[in-house]
C-alpha cells in the first residue's frame, strides 16, 4: 500500500511514523512552494520514500501520484486539506465530498454549510472592507470575533466589543498573512459564543464516524485581545455533555462533507446546546498520541491509521467501550514577557505528574511573549491519577510563569526572532 500525504508537518508526522509501522510506503507532497517556517521543524524526511515537493499545476500532482500508484492521498496538517481532497478526488480515490471542498477550510462558507443542513452555526459575517464589518457589527450588538477565513489556532483571532476594535481587527486580519504564510483577502466576523469548549475527534470510513477521543478545552484572554490556551484534557465518553457533543459533532462533520478520514472539532456548548467553532479536514495537532494511547488504547493518529490500512478492523473498533486508565491533561505554556531564555526546562520535569515537555524554546535564545499559540513556549504533558493531582501541578506551572521562570532579561526592542516552535524538541520523564 502506498499513501501520499500533503503538508506533513506537525501530526503529519506522526502519521507517516505511524503508517511506516504498519508497513505502508508513504511519500510527500507539498501545498506550498515554500513550507511554511514554523512548521518545517515538524518535517521528517526520512519518514518518505520519496518527497515530491510542490507542483504549481495541480495536474502535474496526479500525474506524479498516478504513476507512482498512490492509493490514498491524506492531509498531514490544515493547510493541505483543499489540495488532498482535490487530488484523491481527481484520481478517483477514496476520500471526502469532493463538493462543498472550500467549506472545510473557509469558515465563513462552513458555518453556512451547517446552517443550511438545518444544525446550529455561528452567526457570521464576511468582508474584505473593515467599514463594512463595523456595519456588520453595530447591526448585530453585542461581542464578536474578528478572525481570517482560513488559518489555524488562534492566529489573528480578535474578540471585539467597540466599533474600533472591530475596525482595528478586521485591517489588521486583512493586512496580514495566515499561519502558513497566505495573504488573508477577506475577515470573518462571528457573534461570541459563550460557553465552554470541546474538542471531538473523528475519524470516518466511507460516511461511518467513530470517535477517538473527546476534550475539554479551557481558555483564558491573552494580553492582546486573543484567546490563550490554558489547558485541554481528554473526557471519558461518560462524562457529562459528551452524548450530545459527539452526537452533534458527528452530524457537523457529515454536513461538510467529511465521509473518509480524520476530522479535528472545536465546540462550544453553549446554553441552547453545542455549536460548532469549526472542523478541520485532518488530525488534531500538539497532540502525544502514544500517551494517549498507553492511558486509553487508542488516539486519533492510531485509529486514522486503523481506517487507512485496515477497514474492516476500523469498522469493528467500539468508540463507546474506550476507557480512560489514568487522567491526562496538556497545559500549555504562557510566557508574560519577551526576553533571553533561562534553562527553565528542569522545573518543569520536576512536577510530580509530569509526562513530557513539548518545546522550541532553549537557553540562551531569544523567547517571545506569549499572545497567541503560535507564541507559546509550548505544552507539558501531565498525567495522573486524580484531577486534584493534575490541578496541583497547573498551579504550580502558574506559579512558577508568574514569577518569570523563562526569561533573565528583556529582549531588545529591535531584535527578532521566528516564533517560537513547538515540534522540535520532546523531553520525556
Amino acid at each position: 500500500m502506498k499513501i501520499a500525504i500533503v503538508d506533513g508537518y506537525s501530526t503529519g508526522s506522526l502519521l507517516a511514523h505511524k503508517l511506516g509501522q504498519r508497513g505502508v510506503e508513504v511519500v510527500h507532497l507539498r501545498s506550498q512552494e515554500i513550507a511554511p517556517p514554523r512548521l518545517l521543524p515538524s518535517f521528517r524526511p526520512a519518514l518518505y520514500s520519496h518527497d515530491f515537493g510542490h507542483f504549481p499545476d495541480p495536474a502535474d500532482a496526479v500525474r506524479a501520484l498516478k504513476e507512482a500508484g498512490v492509493d490514498r492521498v491524506v492531509a498531514g496538517t490544515e493547510c493541505g486539506v483543499v489540495l488532498a481532497d482535490t487530488l484523491a478526488h481527481e484520481l478517483g480515490l477514496p476520500g471526502n465530498r469532493f463538493e462543498g471542498v472550500e467549506a472545510r477550510r473557509n469558515k465563513y462558507a462552513m458555518a453556512r454549510r451547517l446552517a443550511a443542513a438545518g444544525l446550529a452555526a455561528p452567526v457570521g459575517f464576511s468582508t474584505t472592507d473593515p467599514e463594512a464589518a463595523v456595519d456588520w457589527f453595530r447591526a448585530a450588538g453585542g461581542t464578536v470575533v474578528v478572525k481570517p477565513a482560513a488559518s489555524a489556532g488562534t492566529d489573528n483571532v480578535h474578540i471585539c466589543t467597540t466599533e474600533d476594535e472591530v475596525r482595528s481587527a478586521a485591517a489588521a486580519v486583512m493586512a496580514g498573512t495566515d499561519y502558513f504564510g497566505n495573504p488573508n483577502p477577506s475577515a470573518v466576523v462571528q457573534k461570541y459564543l459563550v460557553g465552554t469548549e470541546y474538542i471531538v475527534n473523528t475519524v470516518a470510513v466511507n460516511g461511518v464516524q467513530k470517535v477517538s477521543d473527546v476534550w475539554l478545552s479551557a481558555k483564558t484572554h491573552g494580553p492582546e485581545g486573543a484567546p490563550l490556551y490554558d489547558y485541554q484534557q481528554p473526557l471519558p465518553l461518560t462524562a457529562p455533555h459528551v452524548a450530545e457533543l459527539v452526537e452533534y459533532v458527528v452530524a457537523a462533520v457529515t454536513a461538510l462533507g467529511i465521509t473518509d478520514g480524520a476530522a479535528h472539532s472545536e465546540v462550544m456548548l453553549t446554553a441552547d446546546g453545542p455549536v460548532l467553532i469549526e472542523t478541520g479536514a485532518r488530525l488534531m495537532g500538539a497532540m502525544l498520541p502514544d500517551v494517549l494511547e498507553r492511558h486509553s488504547g487508542t488516539s486519533h493518529v492510531e485509529l486514522l491509521a486503523l481506517a487507512l490500512t485496515d477497514p474492516e478492523g476500523f469498522h469493528a473498533f467500539r468508540d463507546t467501550e474506550v476507557r480512560w486508565s489514568r487522567t491526562v491533561r496538556n497545559v500549555w505554556l504562557i510566557n508574560g514577557r519577551a526576553g533571553t531564555a533561562t534553562a527553565w526546562h528542569d522545573r518543569f520535569t520536576a512536577l510530580p505528574a509530569f509526562e513530557r515537555l513539548v518545546t522550541g524554546v532553549r537557553e540562551g535564545r531569544p523567547v517571545r511573549r506569549t499572545v497567541d499559540m503560535a507564541t507559546s513556549p509550548g505544552y507539558v504533558s501531565l498525567v495522573a491519577d486524580t484531577e486534584a493531582e493534575l490541578d496541583r501541578d497547573l498551579a504550580a506551572i502558574r506559579a512558577l510563569e508568574s514569577a518569570g521562570c523563562y526569561v533573565t532579561e528583556p529582549m531588545a526592542p529591535a531584535e527578532t526572532e521566528p516564533l517560537n516552535s513547538l515540534e522540535s524538541e520532546r523531553i520525556s520523564a
